[in-house]
């Protein structure tokens, strides 16, 4: 009767609850789009000894910081000049994200710039994300010279795919021709998603310019919780094969006895 109550008990295959487990999971994609055209060669931003340095290597120390502090947030690269490629998919491996944006040089996408293009790509790299928050950060020293898509156009098809756009314009509004950064295009474009636009001339401008960022688009987290389980049907059914071999050891040594007897 016992060994049959063990038997049933580990069929029922009981279990132990253990401590909740919580899992938090960021809500939100964020693409990078990065002007690399020639122009971001010029050494006219200050870093912050106050020393002249060239606009992408003052850029790409900035964007490490700010991508540094997305854990949980997935990203991914945009670089753009004469056209616009994707340099990083979507990925919450921030490290490997850093490890592209050291390999990215000026003039390796061209000398021009593509800032249609670039939004348009971008557009396209979200097609993949299953998320409700999605931001684009687009930065550009120049007038856009080469995209087989205008920036406005660009921008209306971000609004409605729910992309909002911030831009960060870092080139010299006074210059001509292609150096020339388009300020009023880059703050048309975050009007038409939503976003906001900024300007940075140093450094440490385009630091608090990030930081503005995130504090007028905070991160959406989801959060999952469950209680893992531990299977118990082992236990009732050692006891019984214990009970099986003590009582089969007994029985035996009973019916030696009994013949031992008789």
């Amino acid at each position: 009767m016992l060994i049959w109550i063990l038997l049933v008990l580990s069929l029922a295959r009981p279990e132990q609850l253990g401590n909740p487990i919580v899992i938090e999971k960021s809500a939100r994609d964020v693409v990078l789009a990065l002007d690399i055209s020639g122009s971001m060669d010029q050494r006219d931003f200050k870093s912050e000894t106050g020393g002249p340095v060239q606009r992408l290597e003052a850029v790409k120390d900035v964007l490490k910081q700010f991508i540094a502090e997305r854990d949980g947030d997935r990203m991914a690269l945009i670089i753009f000049g004469t056209r616009a490629f994707i340099q990083a998919p979507f990925t919450e491996d921030l490290n490997s994200l850093n490890g592209f944006l050291d390999q990215t040089h000026v003039g390796m996408a061209g000398p021009n710039t593509a800032l249609g293009d670039a939004i348009g790509l971008g557009i396209r790299t979200f097609e993949s994300s299953e998320v409700d928050q999605r931001l684009m950060i687009v930065l550009s020293d120049g007038a856009d010279t080469s995209s087989r898509m205008t920036p406005v156009n660009a921008s209306a098809i971000a609004a409605e795919k729910n992309v909002v756009i911030y831009t960060i314009g870092v080139g010299d509004p006074n210059a001509t021709g292609e150096d020339r950064v388009d300020l009023q295009a880059l703050k048309d474009i975050a009007d038409r998603t939503g976003g906001e636009y900024f300007f940075a001339d140093d450094a440490s401008a385009l630091a608090q310019t990030y930081e503005r960022i995130d504090q007028l688009n905070p991160r959406i987290v989801e959060t999952q919780s469950y209680r893992p389980t531990n299977s118990l049907a082992h236990i009732p059914l050692a006891i019984a094969l214990i009970v099986i071999l003590i009582s089969t050891t007994w029985f035996h040594f009973a019916q030696q006895r009994k013949g031992v007897v008789q």
